[in-house]
């Protein structure tokens, strides 16, 4: 959670003064806190969750408490706490293995068919030949592409041991998922707030952070689910409900299953603008052409896509949580435009007579122009989003919902790209290639109009409701009015953002 944006947001909190907070807050602690933290320590945590700037009014602050609320902002990734790093680990292992088996069966399917009853073979059976390609994807329904093709490249393109690779990162993973603490959201949502207090001063790395997110993050919780609740008019709650009693716990989650959260992702407004917009760019990264395979029987060319693909992620590291002029909003259309531009050229490119020719200019614009746009924003963005923009309460339901989405894509592609190749012949390529620059023309403007937030990096996850409550209509005529100022980031900034 960043504190530099704690009060750029709505803050419950706020709403109150500090001396109608406390009483709430003491009786808070008694109850669920006092074996785990000090009170003193616990209490300068409120006073920070309602406002984090306000050092200097927060009584009893010692100076090494100081030192870490100054510096923690400041802090690069090497210098947070070890058990951030494993989880960072964690995630990316997990990440790796998704990549490193869509390489593999991306890599290995010419040369199974060869073996299996030969190439003649499924010559007539493209569909079968997809179908099994796609079944991990269908059935499931990308930073470990580059690990998968060079794993190809070394095992000299034997399908079974490529296929055998890709349980690597999934045996790491068995293992070291076990070292990561559980999510705080989730304790909390279970009604474990020591737990949850715990797993995030291993996250922090000092009581006094864990008590500030905790406090915060169980206030937002409580006033969200009561502004939810009365606007389903299930319930006539008090005015300072939220502050008086667990009403997230106590009246949504106890009574809500999964196939009632499911369905609220469209039946509820708040919900639906976020399970659109995480659709949008779930499918956006499938539809946009990646997974077109580049040539699979041609080792170094396979390799140098996946390393490619590598760098050109790096990049979005550094501008994926830029707060004013860059971010996720601003990253994706930017790169979904200039992933239009650039297949346009390659799909050319393939009506070139000269083999030679031709072998170069699509290989260069895959590998270097294509491949740069798609690691700035299509490649990195949608997973991270889609993992930002649900309620608490409906998260494991968004989230599952938008995979299945990026999965269905990928599954489909895989299914069906072989045999519209087939179909249309020598033009087979080119035909494919012009039908994803349509794709990406369409996902530049359907992102452009229904996908808000620049940058979900710097806007905390209790914030998400201030930013998906604006109606769908008020936020396409802001990405319209838009298009007619010449300041495109600083317009969304003042419209999109700063919901004081």
């Amino acid at each position: 959670m960043c504190t530099s944006n704690i009060n750029r947001y709505f803050n419950p909190l706020r709403l109150r003064f500090i001396h109608q907070i406390l009483p709430f807050a003491t009786t808070f602690y008694t109850d669920n806190l006092s074996r785990v933290v000090d009170r003193d320590v616990f209490i300068k945590g409120v006073y920070l969750a309602r406002d984090p700037q306000d050092l200097a009014g927060v009584p009893g602050l010692t100076g090494g408490e100081q030192t870490i609320l100054n510096q923690e902002r400041d802090l690069n990734p090497f210098q947070q706490t070890k058990t951030l790093k494993v989880i960072a680990l964690v995630t990316a292992c997990a990440a790796i293995s998704q990549g490193w088996q869509q390489s593999s069966i991306n890599a290995s399917s010419p040369r199974w068919q060869d073996e299996i009853r030969g190439p003649e073979y499924w010559i007539h059976q493209r569909i079968l030949a997809g179908l099994i390609d796609a079944a991990p994807w269908l059935s499931g329904s990308l930073f470990g592409i580059f690990v998968g093709f060079l794993c190809v490249f070394v095992a000299d393109m034997h399908w079974g041991v490529i296929l055998g690779t890709a349980a690597v990162p999934s045996l790491i993973l068995l293992f070291i998922v076990f070292l990561c603490p559980e999510s705080p959201r989730f304790l909390i949502r279970k009604d474990k707030y020591e737990k949850a207090f715990i797993s995030l001063r291993e996250l922090r790395g000092s009581d006094i952070l864990a008590c500030r997110d905790l406090y915060y993050i169980h206030s937002h919780l409580q006033y969200e689910s009561q502004q939810r609740l009365q606007r389903r008019q299930q319930q006539d709650l008090q005015e300072d409900e939220w502050l008086q009693r667990k009403v997230y716990q106590e009246n949504e989650i106890a009574t809500i299953g999964f196939l009632q959260r499911f369905l609220a992702l469209w039946s509820d407004p708040r919900n639906r603008r976020a399970c659109l917009a995480a659709s949008l760019v779930m499918a956006s990264q499938q539809l946009c052409g990646v997974s077109y395979p580049v040539n699979p029987r041609v080792a170094w060319l396979n390799f140098g896509f996946g390393l490619a693909n590598f760098i050109f992620t790096i990049p979005a590291y550094f501008y994926i949580d830029e707060y004013r002029d860059r971010g996720r909003r601003i990253l994706l259309p930017r790169s979904l435009g200039g992933m239009f531009v650039t297949l346009s050229c390659i799909s050319s490119f393939f009506f070139i007579d000269d083999t030679d020719v031709r072998l170069g200019l699509v290989s260069t614009f895959t590998i270097v122009i294509f491949l740069f746009f798609y690691g700035i924003g299509a490649g990195p963005v949608p997973f991270a989003f889609s993992a930002e923009v649900f309620p608490l309460a409906f998260r494991e339901a968004g989230m599952s919902f938008s995979v299945m989405v990026n999965f269905l894509g990928l599954g489909l592609l895989v299914l069906f790209v072989p045999a519209i190749t087939h179909a249309f012949g020598d033009n087979g390529n080119a035909i494919l290639l012009f039908i994803f620059t349509g794709l990406d023309a369409i996902a530049f403007i359907l992102v452009f109009l229904f996908v808000s937030v620049p940058s979900t990096g710097k806007v905390t996850l209790e914030s998400m409701d201030e930013v998906f409550n604006k109606p769908t209509r008020a936020l396409v005529k802001e990405h319209l009015a838009a298009l007619s100022c010449v300041g495109w980031s600083q317009n969304e900034t003042q419209n999109g953002i700063e919901l004081q």
